[in-house]
């Protein structure tokens, strides 16, 4: 697969320069996939079919044992995290957050402490996580999931958070006030923690056995409505995008359709409006790949819950290919999908519109600095008396009477007055400090920037690279002046 550049113009309302943008796919070699996972060799067939996809396709990819395995950062290198034991078998592995890494999180990232704690280095060490240790949080909890359900207008079951059988007539209220009733764990997968009770006294005897002091632990459990169906529906959503779907048929002597409880699974294409409704409740836990499931009843769509990390047993409707696939090749559709780094998203921190950025030179002190969202390039650097000479730039930057001689980056194509001119200009690195962070070799293009208010832009691609999202409505979240 070779790298694609497909430039596309941004403009900013006329006001500002626009750079031209390159996507960015990359190349097998480039990218490295870690499995987080307490599954041993040949335990888990989509670990088996995402390792048989990435030994075709020449991608480095390495089992992170979950279980055993545990992480430090280089005191001598922010840059560098160390995983002990990561195989568990003695063995270590550096990871630069530099380079292209994805870490894939399976199920063991919400049953087990330390794989979530590795989960949530990784993920704050700038590795691309599937899914982001907030949406997995979210998604896995069954009622946070209901929460944000409701507050993106999704239909769900009627749900309500069972926390005392003393108030369980409130509970069953809420749940619409008929029986039978389904009792959940609110975490829980493969159908396991479902229950399905027919009366009152039933659902007060499953609480208090469930509620017991003789037990070590007690799960949070919530109530819901029930719904009779007779399948549900599985929709793959990747990025955004829904790409492949099964039906799986509820079981002849029981009420749940999980495949791993044995239900009948069949490929199945979605409707317009399913499709929809998954894309919606993707987003509305931010799962970059998920499983959502949706049923009907009476005539509508319903979405049960999200399983953030999805199996691959069954075969599917592939909605690109029109065709049935089956679970290795549904695998190969994540993996082509992720080789996409301008899609990968990371868990950000907020910042203001205008903040503060400190140019490391000498005799050049902090000054403000817009974070421009509508250029998707270089970062701007507003620049006097600029003479090149060979391969080196003399310049002063705008408002401090002092030379600054640079090294000449190649030099890049910037859009103007809404897209009727186009320039070239010099481009050049500085380290710089924003917030508390330091920057290595950070590329900016020189511009005289004339009647503007900041000396600098930051750009989308900056920010990005960063993990950092603007907030329009704040200013100087990092510090000022």
């Amino acid at each position: 697969m070779d790298r694609i550049s497909q430039y596309t113009k941004y403009l900013n309302n006329g006001k500002e320069d626009v750079v031209i943008e390159e996507e960015e796919i990359l190349k097998p070699s480039e990218i490295k996939i870690l499995v987080l996972t307490s599954a041993k060799d040949g335990e888990e067939p989509t670990i088996n079919r995402l390792e048989k996809v990435c030994k075709k396709r020449g991608i480095e990819l390495h089992r992170i044992s979950s279980d055993k395995a545990y992480a430090s950062k280089k005191s001598e290198s922010k840059e560098t995290l160390i995983i002990y034991n990561y195989d568990g078998e003695g063995n270590s592995m550096e990871v630069n957050s530099n380079d292209n890494i994805v870490c894939i999180a399976r199920r063991t990232v919400v049953t087990n402490r330390n794989a979530g704690i590795l989960h949530k280095m990784l993920s704050d060490h700038g590795v691309f996580c599937i899914n982001s240790p907030k949406s997995v949080r979210t998604a896995s909890n069954k009622f946070n999931a209901y929460i944000n359900f409701i507050n993106n207008d999704i239909k769900t079951p009627k749900t309500c958070l069972v926390s005392d059988v003393k108030y369980i007539d409130d509970a069953i209220k809420e749940v619409g006030g008929k029986f039978p009733v389904i009792l959940k764990f609110t975490e829980g997968h493969g159908g396991t923690g479902v229950m399905k009770l027919e009366s009152r006294d039933s659902l007060v005897s499953v609480i208090q056995a469930l509620r017991s002091d003789d037990l070590e632990t007690k799960k949070e459990l919530i109530l819901q409505e029930y719904k009779k169906i007779e399948d549900d529906r599985r929709i793959l959503v990747l990025n955004g995008k829904v790409i492949a779907a099964a039906r799986r048929i509820k079981m002849k002597n029981d009420f749940r359709t999980n495949v791993s409880l044995g239900a009948e699974v069949e490929p199945y294409k979605p409707t317009e409006e399913e499709i929809e409704l998954a894309v919606k409740t993707a987003k509305s836990v931010d799962c970059y790949y998920c499983g959502v499931d949706v049923i009907v009843y009476k005539d509508e769509y319903y979405v049960l819950e999200v399983n953030p990390s999805p199996g691959s047993k069954s075969s599917y409707w592939d909605l690109d290919k029109k065709k049935n696939i089956n679970g290795t090749e549904l695998i190969a559709k994540l993996v082509d999908g992720i080789m996409d780094k301008d899609d990968w998203k990371h868990e950000t921190k907020e910042v203001g519109v205008i903040e503060v950025v400190d140019v490391l030179e000498n005799g050049i002190e902090p000054m403000t600095a817009k974070m421009d969202t509508g250029n998707g390039g270089y970062n701007v650097i507003g620049v006097d008396k600029l003479q090149v000479k060979g391969k080196t730039a003399e310049f002063y930057i705008k408002g401090f009477n002092k030379k600054i001689t640079k090294t000449i980056l190649p030099k890049k194509s910037i859009i103007k007055n809404n897209g009727s001119e186009s320039e070239e200009r010099y481009c050049v690195s500085f380290d710089i400090k924003v917030g508390e962070k330091v920057y290595k070799d950070v590329h900016f293009s020189l511009s005289d920037r004339d009647n503007m208010n900041h000396t600098i832009l930051i750009s989308r691609k900056f920010m990005i690279d960063s993990k950092m999202s603007v907030n329009p409505k704040k200013k100087f979240v990092l510090g000022e002046l």
